[in-house]
């Protein structure tokens, strides 16, 4: 089940840098699978991995990961 309030272009940014899920998971300090996982919006990061992972793609965590408004 995918989460609904936090969105992320993950993917979108770590296709743009050429880079793999198993290099960026690797350079992370994570299993590929669970950048699969981060996403396909199935898991939410711990603030420390979504913070090794901005730093890694070199861009701020803002620019990966958002609050998406809730919809009812």
């Amino acid at each position: 089940m995918a989460h609904k309030t936090v969105g992320n272009n993950l993917k979108e940014i770590r296709s743009k840098l050429g880079m793999t899920q198993a290099v960026l998971a690797e350079q992370v300090g994570i299993a590929r699978v669970s950048i699969l996982a981060i996403e396909n919006g199935r898991f939410i990061p711990t603030i420390e991995t979504a913070l090794r992972i901005s730093q890694v793609l070199n861009t701020s965590i803002e620019n990966i990961f958002w609050l998406q408004e809730n919809k009812k």
